[in-house]
Formats: structure tokens, C-alpha cells, sequence
């Protein structure tokens, strides 16, 4: 199953996994060789947000790249395009998606791809709980909440409606030190994280 949450770290730096925290890693705002040696580590690379990786073009070699060479599944862009390349190399493409308000919501989602394999970033992530119904069920799955969420209510409001989020380090540990996450109910359920097999949930 998709964790409930990522925490995005640079890779700069090592993270020890939170007792009482279900949480993955999601590096972004980091440079080419920090990506190289976080995803040779010991400790799993589970996401990349391409687009702030530094000397990482944004084309279909990057991504070639990420999943074939480094073996990373789940891939974060704003350009649909290099998401769907994501799914054709049996990996999870997410496009960010902005959500400030409906006008920006739905010329974001006219642009994505919308077929499996490729999900959604929701920007800011604390906008989902706004959001109406009928705009939650154009959301491809899975959905991944990303921004403004800081607090331990704000995250289980949240994942009522999204399969994961992402969190700061010092938010993810102000959250395990309360205790963790319990994942929402209306959240979809299965992920690329899936014992069951290799994103076959979502394709």
C-alpha cells in the first residue's frame, strides 16, 4: 500500500525511519549526485520530484534514467508527458496538479494524461479537504497531497480524501511523536507499495 506519507528530504543527509510512522522518502530540491547516492544507499529511494533535481534534464532520458538505471518507481513532474513515459516503463508518473482555486484546478487536470500509471500531485495538499465532491472524483489515482499540511489534524483531514502526503522532516517528526497517522477512510486504498505486485492496482 502507498504510505501514508512521504517526507521530503534533499538526500544530503541520512533519515532514520520514525517509530509509528508508515512513511517513505521523497527526495526533491537536491542535485544529481546526492539522487545517484541516495538511490545506491542502503535505505530505499521510493519518489523524486524530477523537476528540482539539479543536472536532471527534463525530457524522456531523465526519467529512462530514474527508473531503469536507479530502479525509482514513483516520479513526481509538472509535464505530463514525461508521467506518462513514467507508466509506459512500469512505474507511477504523478503530474502536479495546482489547486488554488477551480479555474487553476481544471486547466491543470485538462492537460493530464489520465490513464493508469499516472496519478495526481495536489498543490497546495491542504486543499483537498475544500475540495467539492464532484472535484475529487476528476482526481486520477492515486493522489498525493503536497504542501501547507503541518500538523497532525491537517494530515488525517487530508488523507479522507488522498492516498498520501507529503511532509517535512520536522513535521513528520512532530506528527510520530503524537502518536502517527491513521489513513482516512475515503482514501482509495491500494498503492504501487501494494505487496500484491508492481503497481498492477493503478495500470
Amino acid at each position: 500500500m502507498l504510505p501514508p506519507v512521504l517526507v521530503a528530504v534533499d538526500g544530503r543527509h541520512d533519515w532514520d525511519p520514525l517509530p509509528g510512522l508508515d512513511a517513505g522518502l521523497l527526495l526533491r530540491d537536491t542535485e544529481l549526485m546526492a539522487l545517484i547516492h541516495r538511490a545506491t544507499g542502503p535505505h530505499p529511494l521510493l519518489a523524486v520530484d524530477l523537476d528540482t533535481v539539479a543536472g536532471l534534464d527534463g525530457d524522456d532520458a531523465a526519467v529512462d534514467f530514474l527508473v531503469q538505471r536507479l530502479g525509482i518507481r514513483v516520479v513526481l513532474t509538472r509535464r505530463p508527458l514525461l508521467a506518462l513515459r513514467v507508466a509506459e516503463l512500469d512505474g507511477l508518473g504523478l503530474v502536479h496538479v495546482l489547486a488554488f482555486d477551480s479555474t487553476g484546478l481544471n486547466r491543470s487536470l485538462e492537460a493530464h494524461p489520465g490513464v493508469p500509471g499516472v496519478g495526481t500531485v495536489i498543490s497546495p495538499g491542504l486543499v483537498l479537504s475544500h475540495l467539492r465532491p464532484a472535484e475529487l472524483e476528476r482526481l486520477p489515482r492515486p493522489v498525493l497531497a503536497y504542501g501547507l499540511i503541518d500538523g497532525l489534524d491537517a494530515a488525517d483531514a487530508v488523507l479522507r480524501h488522498a492516498d498520501s502526503l507529503v511532509l517535512r522532516p520536522e513535521t513528520a517528526v512532530r506528527i510520530a511523536a503524537a502518536g502517527g497517522i491513521t489513513r482516512g477512510s475515503e482514501a482509495s486504498g491500494p498503492g504501487p507499495w501494494d505487496s500484491a505486485g508492481p503497481l498492477q492496482n493503478y495500470r
